[in-house]
């Protein structure tokens, strides 16, 4: 079926209730659902880039076009083109086409309503055909009934859900330099939408495009082209060794060291899943999760993150700034329907802060033993706030300083924090003293009678930060 017919078709669906009550209500839940729910006006820019980063083609990556025309905005891009499913998983609500598909990031369903709270036209082009929701197009009434007897009636005006009813539109119906842009980029898929409040949405557009590392888990995405106030191309370069290069405008903007874990999901969790609320199927039969963790590097190896960039990721920015990590994280967090915020009551994100806790001393660990060396030390986790995500973060960490060695010794070997001994005096160093005397005088004030076997900690500026974590040590 054709994209005209098959929108024509949805378009009879969808405008074909038993009663206006049943149309009344529906419409009713979608204003509601798109406009309290994405009160953040940049919001809808994050949901359209997963839409276009979950579909890329076969080997190939994504290009993305954001281009202002007066009020209107354009977020365009060379993904797959739409076909039947996903034309009606934009007309459905909680039906997407991504519910079910381990290898996409999204799974809400909702994700595309976000454009609703901030326009009232909306047009969609595909495979070089267009249709649009659009508020004020002329439904017919459809009822016995006159509608003013039934408004008078029921106390309410009369509504169509505009917001899944999809109108095939011509192409000379669209603005002309929209039109002869689409074509001049080649893009495959674009979504236009009118602006109800341009000048505060384009600000808010522009403040992204500042932002590099808003973009920094995007799976398919190599490039997003912003034409706004200014003009800003973001390159995202995924190098072979773990290494991401974000550029702005051809100049290196941001480097990160990444690290991509795959948690086995424990059948313990599977089983408890299943009584929690707001479970979507894809986390609730979910036999593993991509956890992916990043440092910061320059020149000189890793840095430590800035304040603004403690955020926690679930493949595009949450605006969740409770938890302050020491890499950036990315994971399947279960979030609010907006993806603003996390639900610390959820075992699913009780377990991912745990597992993220560990899996930091884990990469520390490897880290320590290769080229960063020491400064893999910067990325040791400190305790979080108490409440319930924080609870099983701050257990992770126990955890790890019990388990993980990942303390490095003088002959090179990795040791846990239990089995190591900071000499601050540099003493068992000295031939006139050595380490032998030292574990001597520790065996005999521990008042145990067991021979000292731990190891002495390989000489850095990290003393303090091992010992704080449970380390033996030997100082004046």
């Amino acid at each position: 079926m054709s994209i005209k017919d098959f929108v024509e078709k949805l378009f009879n669906d969808n405008t074909n209730y038993t009663t206006p009550g049943q149309a009344t209500n529906q419409a009713s839940s979608l204003d509601a659902l798109s406009t309290d729910l994405y009160t953040d006006s940049k919001r809808f820019i994050y949901e359209l880039l997963q839409n276009a980063d979950d579909s890329p083609e076969a080997g190939k990556q994504v290009k993305v076009w954001i281009k202002a025309f007066d009020d209107v905005l354009v977020v365009a891009h060379s993904g797959k083109i739409f076909d039947e499913r996903d034309v009606q998983g934009l007309c459905n609500v909680n039906n997407g086409t991504k519910k079910a598909d381990a290898s996409k990031t999204g799974y809400k369903g909702i994700g595309f309503k976000s454009v609703f709270g901030q326009s009232e036209k909306v047009t969609v082009y595909t495979n070089k055909e267009y249709f649009t929701f659009d508020s004020s197009f002329p439904f017919d009434w459809r009822w016995d009934e006159k509608k003013a007897d039934w408004e008078r009636i029921s106390g309410r005006d009369f509504l169509h859900p505009w917001q899944i009813i999809p109108i095939y539109t011509e192409y000379k119906d669209v603005l002309a330099p929209v039109h002869q842009y689409l074509q001049s980029i080649n893009a495959t898929v674009a979504t236009i939408i009118k602006l109800d409040n341009a000048t505060d949405t384009f600000l808010a557009v522009q403040e992204l495009s500042e932002n590099v590392n808003m973009f920094l888990f995007l799976k398919n995405i190599c490039e997003i082209n912003f034409d706004l106030n200014e003009i800003n191309c973001i390159e995202i370069n995924r190098l072979g060794n773990n290494e991401v290069e974000l550029k702005k405008n051809g100049k290196l903007a941001a480097k990160w060291l990444i690290n991509t874990i795959h948690l086995n999901v424990p059948n313990e969790l599977s089983l408890v899943l299943g009584d929690e609320r707001n479970i979507p199927d894809k986390l609730l039969s979910a036999k593993n999760v991509e956890l992916t963790l990043a440092a910061k590097i320059v020149d000189d190896g890793i840095v430590d993150l800035a304040q603004n960039e403690k955020l926690l990721y679930s493949y595009l920015p949450t605006d969740e700034t409770k938890y302050q990590f020491s890499v950036l994280v990315n994971t399947s967090f279960l979030t609010n329907a907006n993806r603003e915020h996390l639900h610390a009551e959820s075992k699913w994100n009780q377990w991912l802060f745990k597992s993220i806790a560990i899996e930091i001393f884990e990469w520390i660990s490897i880290l320590v033993v290769g080229q960063y060396q020491f400064q893999a030390y910067k990325l040791i986790p400190r305790d979080i706030r108490d409440d319930e995500l924080g609870k099983h973060f701050n257990a992770g960490i126990k955890e790890a300083i019990s388990t993980v060695a990942f303390v490095i010794t003088k002959n090179n070997q990795l040791v846990k924090v239990e089995n190591s001994i900071v000499d601050f005096t540099h003493l068992s160093e000295k031939e006139f003293i050595g380490e032998e005397a030292i574990k001597n005088i520790l065996s005999d004030f521990d008042c145990t009678g067991v021979s000292c076997t731990k190891a002495f900690v390989k000489d850095s500026d990290f003393g303090n930060s091992i010992k704080s974590l449970g380390a033996g040590s030997f100082e004046l």
